[in-house]
């Protein structure tokens, strides 16, 4: 008891800065994200995201163990080998969970707990590492409270705020912090080579089990500590020696966790989408979602405060005394300053943009390409960035004005930061207060579909082809992870979309009677390719190999399906409720689709089709497309109709509309159907 209360005494601060953290979590998502055996709220997500992080939990569960790789799930696209680690669903907690999984419930998740230990964490840590930075001392207690100010300013970070439950690995911006951390008290905490070695071993163990895109962000801290000490002629030893203990521990992790034995994982994309450094200042200049990199205007607000202090102090003499603290902290300010620098650099990519125009691009041999496009979303590594000016700036605050003044701005720049995520956090609180969150919103309805799991006959669950943007897609899939079958399709990061596509279309060449097939959209115009019995159950068609005791689906002859104009990609146009409008030098190219051999015929409706252009393109993505050949047997102002044959599957197979001067058109709907 004892010891227990001279820890918290000598830690209330960092837990005061955690209680903040955790506050703040509870008020804006509730508690009812608590309850591990809640999931409905993380299903009901309109973004798929936060379904693939707990589905591929859900599978990796019932996959059995397979040695070496501890990581890898032989449930989510089987009967491949996959890697927890693409699925993001937090692999440590993933393996923890996986290990507890006979004390733990049938239904169980981890990610509100996850949340929940990541927002007091970033609460904590900030406070620690501005009252280090600040130079405050246990016993100032207006001080220790400004700590508690700034710590709010990180907490409520943007990009934490932007991605919790959404993409929720990647809201452990603790883990930056507690390098920083673990930078700042190296001297104290580290004075070993063999200590050093094993806390960055761990700190990379910590990253290759929670997000690949923290292993760039902690090394590059790893590179300050390291040039640190080297400056100090502290022993090159114990310099860089930590450097490869933190990538073979990251290394080891991955080998174990399937990383590079899983199939359909694209290790690179080829392209880098990269960071417009004034957005860290200015918002708004973002590219997109992806590239936001906005520290926030309370953390702006302290960088501002920062430099005035500075000026301040040195306009009232005190030049002399700003000069002699660079000069006994050059090491550190020069090994951050180094961080900062090639942390922005990485973050921009091979572009240099500012204030949303592109500079200059630099061209960089393909294999620097092959191996910076793996973290291609490379604008998130400029989070780094971020948080160590927001922490350096409230440390300045602390140390140029004074105690009160001090503790007074920081607390307006905590709610300046409040205010500049305010409209996402009333967003996030509407949501996660909404009962119906939490509430079983699943398309599969019909009581059939238990009937189907207690029979005993399915233990396997197969999509006709690659195609996961439907909601129904989601409901089968945890329909399947929860009566532990296992599926043939799922999402996954870098995900190679096109050999998944060739596979799940080859294995409908052998069908098994101990799988449940599913046609969903416009795999339903193949039924007549497979010798199954079919059923339809909440309008979704399913078929068999062995007949079932439902109603069997009438044979429609000649299947058809309208394809769902919402998905299409539009230019020079708009989508309206009379259906895709086009003006001048408009286009529209509606969602690919995956279509089977055979005869087809495709009518669009709508009007203003004798002013425009119409195709139908196929191809692998990132390959050359290829334009069919197509054959019009319609042609009219309000209908065109055309045919074509193909005698092998076309993958992404998509139709094209163009406009050809300035009269409009509008595409009301496009019905596909199989003749043949």
């Amino acid at each position: 008891m004892h010891k227990t209360t001279a820890f918290l005494k000598k830690n209330r601060w960092p837990l005061t800065g955690a209680l903040l953290g955790a506050l703040v979590f509870v008020v804006v998502y509730g508690v009812r994200v608590l309850d591990p055996t809640s999931v409905d709220w993380i299903l009901n997500n309109p973004s798929p995201d936060p379904s693939q992080h707990y589905l591929g939990w859900a599978f990796f569960r019932s996959s059995p163990w397979r040695l070496p790789y501890l990581g890898a799930n032989y449930s989510v696209v089987y009967p491949y080998r996959t890697s927890i680690l693409f699925t993001d669903s937090i692999p440590l907690l993933a393996l923890l969970c996986k290990l507890l999984s006979p004390v733990l419930p049938a239904t169980f998740q981890y990610f509100g707990w996850w949340g929940l230990a990541s927002y007091a964490l970033q609460g904590g840590l900030a406070q620690a590492i501005v009252a280090r930075l600040g130079g405050v001392k246990p016993g100032q207690t207006v001080r220790c409270w400004a700590t508690v100010a700034a710590a709010g300013v990180l907490v409520l970070f943007p990009a934490l705020t932007i991605r919790m439950f959404a993409h929720t690995a990647l809201a452990a911006n603790w883990l930056v912090l507690l390098a920083f951390w673990l930078w700042l008290r190296s001297d104290e905490l580290l004075p070993r080579t063999g200590l050093a070695c094993l806390a960055w071993g761990g700190m990379g163990l910590l990253c290759a089990g929670i997000h690949l895109y923290y292993l760039p962000m902690v090394g590059l801290v790893l590179v300050g500590y390291a040039v640190r000490r080297l400056v100090r002629r502290q022993g090159v030893a114990a310099a860089l020696l930590p450097i490869p203990a933190f990538c073979a521990a990251a290394l080891a992790e991955l080998v174990l966790l399937g990383a590079f034995a899983a199939n359909f994982a694209g290790y690179s994309n080829g392209y880098l989408s990269g960071a417009d450094l004034l957005n860290l200042v200015v918002p708004g200049l973002a590219a997109s979602w992806e590239q936001n990199i906005y520290m926030g205007a309370g953390a702006v607000l302290a960088l501002v405060l920062a430099v005035a202090g500075v000026a301040a102090a040195c306009a009232r003499g005190r030049s002399a005394a700003v000069v002699s603290f660079v000069r006994r902290h050059r090491g550190w300010l020069g090994a951050g300053a180094l961080v900062l620098v090639l942390d922005l650099a990485a973050a921009m990519g091979n572009e240099i943009t500012l204030g949303g125009k592109t500079l200059i691009t630099v061209n960089i041999p393909q294999v620097l390409m092959d191996l910076w496009s793996m973290f291609s979303s490379c604008a998130r590594l400029a989070w780094l960035a971020g948080m160590v000016l927001a922490l350096a700036a409230c440390g300045v605050v602390l140390r140029v004005w004074g105690d009160r003044a001090a503790a007074l701005l920081l607390t307006v720049c905590a709610l300046v930061q409040a205010w500049s995520v305010g409209d996402e956090l009333a967003k996030r609180f509407g949501e996660y207060h909404d009962p119906a969150r939490y509430a079983d919103q699943t398309l599969l309805t019909d009581p059939a579909w238990e009937q189907l799991a207690a029979d005993g006959r399915f233990t396997h669950l197969a999509f006709a082809s690659f195609d996961f943007e439907h909601d129904e897609f989601w409901d089968l899939a945890a329909f399947a992870a929860d009566h532990g079958w296992t599926s043939n399709s799922f999402y996954m990061g870098h995900m190679d979309g096109n050999l998944a596509a060739v596979t799940l279309a080859g294995e409908m060449n052998e069908l098994s009677s101990d799988t449940l097939y599913v046609f969903v959209d416009e795999d339903q115009l193949a039924r007549q390719n497979f010798a199954l019995h079919y059923y339809r159950l909440d309008g979704l068609l399913i078929g068999s190999v062995e007949p079932l005791e439902l109603n069997l689906d009438p044979d429609p002859g000649t299947p058809a399906h309208a394809m769902d104009l919402r998905l299409a990609d539009v230019t020079g146009g708009s989508m309206t409720a009379a259906g895709v409008e086009l003006g001048s030098g408009g286009q529209m190219l509606t969602g690919a689709w995956m279509l089977f051999p055979g005869s087809y015929q495709v009518t669009l409706t709508g009007s203003g089709f004798d002013h425009s252009y119409i195709y139908a393109r196929h191809g692998l993505i990132n390959q050359e497309t290829t334009t069919l050949d197509i054959e019009f047997t319609g042609i009219a102002p309000d209908t065109m109709t055309f045919t074509f044959t193909t005698g092998t599957p076309l993958f992404y197979w998509r139709v094209g509309v163009h406009t050809l001067d300035d009269i409009p058109l509008t595409v009301a709907d496009i019905m596909v159907e199989k003749t043949g």
